[in-house]
C-alpha cells in the first residue's frame, strides 16, 4: 500500500480489534480503499498501529467472518470483491438464530419487492425489460419444477436489479437463500392446486408488463397483489404444520 490514505490511525482503546474494523469501514466509504485492494501484511500493520499481531489477526479474523475481507492463501488479505457477502451471514444468521419464521421472511421480502418493481418500471433499460418478459415466458413454456423454480427466482433478482437501487438489489441478493426457502415451500402448496401454477405465470406477465409500461404505480401494485397470493399459501403452509 503506498498513499497516504493507508495510514491507518493510532489504537489505544480496549477491544482494539473493533477499532481496526470502523477504520477499514471508514476508508471504504471515502473510497480510500476498493474492492479487490490489499491489506499491509499483518506485521506492517502491527507495526503502524502500534498494536500486537494478535490483535490484527483477530480483526482479520472478524472481517473475514461477515464478508468484508477475504485471505488469499500465500497472497495475503484483501478487500472482498463482492459486498453481497458482507451482508449474507449476519442476515440469515440472525434469521435462524432469532427462530424465524417464513412469514418473516415473506414480510421482509414483501417491502423490498414492492419497491424495486416501483423504481424498476422508473429506471429499467428496454434491454433489461426484454429480458425479464424472457424469463416469463421461459416459466410458462417450463415443465421441469426445479427449473421453474430457478427462473422464478431470477425474475424476481433482475428486478431487484433493474431498480438501480444498490441497497434493494444487494439485499435481495444477500437473503437469497432465505427467498429460496419461500419460493420452494409456497410453489410445492401452488402445484397441488389446479390452475394456480398459471395464475403465478399471469402474475408475473402483469408485473412485466407494468415495468415495460414504465409505470411505477401500477409495477408496485401488480407486485403487491403477487406478494398477497403468496401470502395466501403461506398461511395456509402454516395452518397445516400446525395440524401436525
Amino acid at each position: 500500500m503506498k498513499s497516504e490514505s493507508t495510514q491507518f490511525k493510532d489504537i489505544s482503546r480496549k477491544r482494539v480489534y473493533l477499532e481496526i474494523m470502523d477504520q477499514i469501514k471508514e476508508k471504504i466509504q471515502r473510497k480510500e480503499l476498493r474492492p479487490g485492494d490489499r491489506l499491509p501484511p499483518e506485521r506492517q500493520w502491527s507495526e503502524q498501529l502500534g498494536v500486537s499481531r494478535a490483535t490484527v489477526r483477530e480483526a482479520i479474523r472478524s472481517m473475514e467472518m461477515i464478508g468484508l475481507v477475504t485471505c488469499r492463501q500465500g497472497e495475503g488479505n484483501f478487500i472482498n470483491d463482492d459486498f453481497t457477502s458482507a451482508m449474507t451471514q449476519p442476515m440469515t444468521i440472525s434469521f435462524w438464530l432469532g427462530d424465524g419464521k417464513l412469514k418473516d421472511i415473506h414480510q421482509f421480502r414483501q417491502c423490498i419487492e414492492i419497491e424495486a418493481a416501483s423504481l424498476a418500471a422508473t429506471n429499467a433499460t428496454e434491454e433489461e425489460i426484454s429480458h425479464l418478459i424472457s424469463l416469463n415466458r421461459q416459466m410458462a413454456a417450463e415443465r421441469d419444477e426445479a427449473i421453474s423454480a430457478n427462473l422464478d427466482k431470477s425474475f424476481h433478482d433482475t428486478i431487484g436489479i433493474m431498480s438501480d437501487n444498490c441497497l434493494i438489489r444487494d439485499t435481495m441478493s444477500s437473503v437469497a437463500s432465505l427467498i429460496d426457502v419461500i419460493i420452494r415451500e409456497t410453489r410445492t402448496a401452488i402445484l397441488e392446486k389446479d390452475n394456480d401454477a398459471e395464475v403465478v405465470v399471469f402474475q408475473h406477465r402483469r408485473i412485466a408488463e407494468a415495468i415495460s409500461y414504465h409505470n411505477a404505480e401500477l409495477a408496485g401494485k401488480r407486485m403487491l397483489e403477487h406478494m398477497l397470493y403468496v401470502q395466501d399459501f403461506m398461511d395456509e403452509l402454516e395452518r397445516k404444520r400446525k395440524k401436525m
